[in-house]
């Protein structure tokens, strides 16, 4: 009998204990949908300040892994429900521990920290509105969670739709000429000229781009004509730039006053492809105008912006994060383009791609290319990279000697990943055997400076040449000569135009730069004018590091002038800066003050390429939008006249 008592005694406690963990799951089930709920609303700030975001798919997935941890949480604190109170004491557990959670992963940034309370407090506040109306209807709450669940999951796209401004897509294309050649424009996002070994660095980083540079033409001296992806970017597309595009941290979107590279070639006939993981190159931003077609996998996977999101910070700090930022689904989506595409189509192809392997968090990469110049550990690496991610959004960061060794392993790492992703596109093209008629370039956005500015790491606030110089290349047997080697100092901004005319087409008269083809058969002398420009930039780091350097501040436009090997730099608070990169390639020494005639000389040439180009002064008032100045009439007949207006 007395053993009859203790069986049915502990079986009383085993039922209890089981009914705790049927508790925990179903209290966690609801903490978790409360918390996806959360994070999918929240992440609906930044997509409508920035004009982008992913996709209902991602989302998706961010849901579901909140739910599931939200699951493990209420296991985790389900013996606090043997308390009295216990149901709302569970709750409560699971709420500090996510907001534990939250601190361990935390971005150390001002802008972020709100997020590690935000998640947690309003998920333990939803979820305890929720288990209060579950004792009078048991239903109800579960039905309005899965509504405002997918609600959040097509809000942003919807309101994305809603609020950007309409892209019409042409409905027909026009002939195209006879034996126009294919081209594919490759931008290698945040790969700097110096740490590519085609430019002399000491390790190997860029094979296929060494393979390349053997078969075409490298430009040893290319400034790009902003600091980061928008402003480059539409510079890029439009050949103009960024205070003339109007696309710049002071005003993000790029409005239709100019043609762009791929409404150009679409209007001479050309099929139009965007294939991207870079989240500015969008519908939101005006910069895919004229694309055909736009590869949707950005969306669906986040790209380099997953850090960003608490979930897969988790996920990266367990290391189970995917560490790819998109680069080889971007490289499959054109392999499949090229297999599908038959070798004599009807029409010629623009192909646009962008690789942002290189971009900070630089620990994103796979394994074999993270460790392939450091023996440092995986959660060692991630910690530098996750504080200098932080550092780019006002953070404190870290010291720089103690970080720049192992940050640039992982950048070169990047850059070598980047070159391997280059060579499969080359692979594509030479399977399908039309690499010999496809005018082919390859360049970066920008560069990236990896410490040597007062311990910042990043791009945007700076135009030091570790910003601006980058590599740029063309193939295209037909007209380029194997092996050249351009030295003339040249801006990107002429991409535009050289894609033009290697394609045989005329050129729209909004360009500001002319096409570089002089070069590739050996001419001298200056291209044009050479300019880069930097809006304010105070949310991009720039002031946020404790420097006095005058190009590292965030609350003044900057404008660069390169003639030869002279630099000049000047701000719309009246800096002048001056140096001479020919004995001082690090840019250590201002020389204004030195070699006055040589500044004056510098500002009257900056003076007279400012007026040959229509640009306004740098700290003139900004003009965007209605109030940005139209094309006069004649340009207008111009394009008319050409196809691209009508």
């Amino acid at each position: 009998m007395m053993g009859s008592a203790r069986r049915s005694v502990r079986m009383g406690r085993g039922g209890r204990a089981l009914y705790r963990v049927m508790r925990g799951l179903l209290s966690g089930l609801a903490f978790g949908l409360a918390a996806a709920i959360t994070e999918v609303w929240l992440g609906l700030i930044p997509t409508l300040s920035r004009g982008f975001g992913a996709g209902p798919a991602f989302s998706a997935r961010v849901a579901l892994w909140m739910i599931a941890l939200g699951v493990l949480l209420g296991l985790a604190a389900a013996p606090v429900l043997a308390l009295r109170a216990g149901r709302w004491l569970h709750l409560l557990t699971m709420s500090l521990l996510l907001y534990g959670l939250a601190r361990w992963v935390a971005l150390d940034s001002p802008i972020f920290a709100p997020m590690e309370w935000t998640l947690p407090l309003a998920a333990g506040v939803l979820a305890s509105l929720g288990l209060g109306l579950a004792g009078r209807r048991p239903r109800l709450p579960w039905a309005i969670g899965a509504v405002a669940l997918g609600a959040g999951l097509f809000a942003a796209p919807v309101a994305l739709w809603a609020t950007r401004p309409a892209i019409v897509r042409r409905a027909e294309l026009p002939p195209a000429p006879a034996n126009a050649p294919d081209v594919v424009l490759v931008v290698l996002d945040t790969v700097r000229a110096a740490s590519v070994s085609t430019y002399g660095y000491e390790r190997p980083t860029a094979p296929a781009i060494d393979a390349l540079a053997r078969e075409g033409a490298l430009f040893l001296d290319a400034t790009s004509p902003s600091t980061w992806s928008l402003p480059s970017h539409a510079s890029l597309f439009t050949g103009r730039y960024p205070s003339s595009h109007g696309a710049h941290a002071e005003h993000r979107y790029l409005d239709d006053r100019f043609p762009t590279l791929a409404e150009v070639l679409e209007g001479n006939g050309y099929e139009t492809f965007c294939i991207t993981a870079n989240a500015w190159i969008s519908d939101g931003l005006g910069l895919t105008r004229g694309f055909g077609y736009q590869d949707e996998s950005l969306r669906a996977q986040g790209g380099a912006g997953r850090g960003f999101s608490f979930v897969h910070r988790l996920l990266d700090r367990l290391g189970l994060q995917d560490a790819d930022k998109g680069g080889a689904t971007v490289a499959t989506r054109f392999e499949e383009w090229a297999q599908a595409r038959p070798a004599a189509a009807e029409r010629p192809a623009f192909v646009f791609l962008n690789f942002i392997e290189a971009h900070f968090p630089y620990h994103q990469l796979p394994r074999e290319h993270l460790f392939r110049y450091t023996g440092r550990s995986y959660a060692e690496l991630r910690g530098i990279s996750i504080d200098l991610l932080g550092a780019q959004f006002g953070g404190p960061g870290r010291e720089a000697d103690e970080v720049r060794e192992p940050t640039r392993a992982m950048y070169d790492g990047g850059v070598g990943y980047t070159s391997e992703l280059l060579g499969r596109v080359v692979d594509a093209l030479r399977a399908r055997g039309t690499l010999d008629r496809t005018v082919l370039v390859v360049l970066a956005d920008h560069g990236e400076v990896l410490g040597e500015r007062g311990g910042f790491f990043g791009h945007g606030p700076t135009l030091y040449q570790e910003s601006v110089g980058v590599p740029l290349l063309v193939r295209y047997p037909p007209t380029v000569p194997m092996g050249v080697r351009v030295d003339a100092p040249v801006s990107t901004l002429g991409v535009f135009a050289t894609i033009v005319d290697l394609a045989g087409l005329a050129p729209p008269p909004t360009l500001q730069a002319k096409s570089l083809r002089p070069f590739l058969a050996g001419a001298a002398g200056a291209p044009g004018p050479i300019l880069s420009e930097l809006h304010a930039a105070e949310e991009m780091g720039g002031g946020r590091v404790g420097s006095s350097d005058p190009q590292m501040w965030g609350d003044r436009r900057y404008r660069l002038l390169r003639v030869g090997d002279l630099k000049l730099v000047t701000s719309s608070k009246g800096d002048a800066l001056l140096y001479d990169l020919g004995t001082d390639p690090l840019e250590s020494r201002d020389l204004a003050a030195e070699r006055p005639q040589d500044l004056a000389r510098m500002q009257e040439r900056l003076s007279a390429a400012e007026a040959e180009l229509g640009l306004s002064a740098i700290d003139a008032p900004l003009a965007v939008g209605e109030d940005a100045p139209e094309l006069d009439e004649t340009t207008r007949e111009r394009l008319r006249a050409l196809g691209y207006a009508e």
